[in-house]
């Protein structure tokens, strides 16, 4: 597993995941809680299908 291999993008996403549930949580509002619980799913097996992608050629 490479984490080089993960885009900024997709660690942008787990940055708005965590801030959508951490929003969520904070104003107690589930509907924020569960939208920001599967971005971070999402984006956490979008970061785990990057990392172990094929071998990059040099």
């Amino acid at each position: 597993m490479d984490l080089r291999r993960v885009p900024p993008s997709t660690f942008a996403l787990l940055v708005a995941g965590g801030l959508v549930l951490a929003t969520g949580l904070y104003t107690v509002n589930t509907g924020l809680q569960l939208a920001g619980g599967l971005i971070l799913v999402v984006a956490a097996i979008l970061a785990l299908g990057q990392a172990k992608g094929p071998p990059r050629r040099r």
